[in-house]
């Protein structure tokens, strides 16, 4: 089987003394760690009862439709236009109070599994110049065209339509008139919560704007400077809350008192694709920490656990937060990271190298996350990483790489996430 002597010396070699060191520091904030849970299980209230509901009322069915897509996508069935309608099934049940939508994408999604080939949907459309075919949200679409203009850069090429889909975010008065209108979610009276559009929409303009190269797919009229300043001043200025350095949705009561979340995945995002330039570093550094036994969205734990997608979240806003740490939080770090590594080896990879799907909608994700975080932890790398302690080799590294390789280079070469996943397997990302 896989690399069991090397898991069981690292449990034995790390995990022992930094869960000591870890329960530790947690008894020491144990007060402090429920008053604030407590605060925001009294915000989050407007929200939960639709989604217990909904969920009740379609989770078994669409946890049926995800074991069957990740089947198929392991035998070789490129499945692109399912992926996308039941992740808007998925957003709807979980975010919205929509039943007639989620039973009109539910069947679109039996359907659709009558294909074997769906690689059409991931074309770029002619219409308004998108991606994301079969998706009908246009905060989705936008994400996913994003997603694929940032591969087509990596390839030198550039998109054969007019990026139509842009327009309504394409001067700074338009986005942030977008960024305003999905800030704050109203969930007594409008029945849905603006979490996902705000995070798809923070996401694709981060890339778009702030990452290096995209301007060589976009038009060469494209604002894309003054679009990355008001984009910037946004978050800055009104979005981000100045007691935790957080970002997340917003929510307003049945009083009509504005209530703001702090947002593991927001926040990640944000940070990232800032490289760590953003206000108020030292209050994100002590938010973290705090959020370590929340739920998702806010905190580490994803029913019960935790898994690589927001561990990589944390190891990345812990790296970029390692400068503005006490040296006791520095030690936690260090601590939590190898605890992270250890669980990750454990029980997110089976004996064969492949990561378990359950906790995603599409396998290439789950393998692209559990990639990021191995490649930001530096377990296939032996090069220094202040934030992760001196310079290590694993035994083991090596072949699960080239494990991981095989496996990726069998799923779907159109996927971006498959194609960001190998690249970081190269060292190339």
């Amino acid at each position: 089987m896989f690399s069991h002597v090397s898991r069981l010396g690292l449990l034995i070699v790390v995990l022992i003394p930094a869960l000591i060191f870890v329960l530790l520091v947690d008894f020491g904030d144990s007060a402090r760690a429920q008053v604030q849970f407590g605060f925001f299980q009294e915000f989050e209230e407007p929200e939960r009862p639709f989604k217990v509901e909904m969920n009740r009322e379609f989770r078994p069915i669409l946890n049926e439709y995800q074991a069957e897509m990740a089947r198929r996508q392991e035998q070789g069935d490129v499945i692109t236009c399912s992926v996308q309608i039941f992740r808007e099934a998925h957003w709807m049940v979980n975010y919205t109070t929509y039943r007639d939508r989620v039973e009109q994408r539910i069947a679109d999604l039996d359907k659709s599994l009558e294909e074997k080939d769906q690689s059409w949907a991931a074309e770029q459309t002619k219409g308004d110049g998108s991606w994301g075919a079969c998706y009908e949200a246009w905060f989705f679409r936008l994400l996913a065209s994003v997603e694929a203009l940032r591969e087509m850069q990596v390839r030198g090429e550039r998109p054969r339509h007019p990026l139509k889909f842009l327009e309504p975010v394409n001067t700074p008065e338009k986005l942030t008139k977008a960024f305003e209108s999905v800030l704050v979610s109203r969930m007594e009276t409008e029945g849905r919560s603006y979490r996902r559009e705000m995070n798809n929409l923070a996401t694709a303009m981060g890339q778009l704007l702030l990452r290096p190269g995209m301007d060589e797919v976009l038009d060469p009229d494209f604002p894309r400077e003054a679009l990355a300043e008001a984009m910037i001043r946004f978050m800055d200025d009104t979005w981000q809350n100045p007691d935790t350095g957080y970002w997340g949705e917003w929510y307003e009561n049945k009083d009509g008192e504005i209530v703001k979340t702090d947002d593991l995945s927001f926040t990640f995002h944000i940070v990232s694709y800032r490289h760590g330039k953003v206000p108020r570093l030292r209050q994100i550094v002590d938010t973290t920490f705090n959020l370590r036994e929340r739920p998702y969205p806010f905190g580490w734990q994803d029913r019960g656990t935790k898994n690589n997608h927001h561990m990589y979240d944390v190891v990345r806003l812990l790296r970029y937060g390692w400068p503005h740490m006490t040296d006791l939080q520095q030690a936690r770090a260090q601590a939590e990271i190898f605890i992270m590594l250890a669980r990750s080896l454990r029980l997110t990879i089976d004996g064969q190298g492949k990561f378990y799907t359950d906790a995603y909608d599409n396998v290439g994700d789950a393998f692209y996350f559990g990639v990021s975080f191995l490649d930001e932890v530096g377990y296939f790398w032996p090069t220094e990483r202040p934030w992760f302690g001196a310079k290590r080799t694993y035994p083991g590294a090596e072949r699960l790489r080239l494990l991981l390789m095989k496996h990726l280079q069998a799923l779907d070469q159109r996927d971006p996430m498959v194609l960001s996943a190998i690249r970081k397997l190269d060292g190339l990302e």
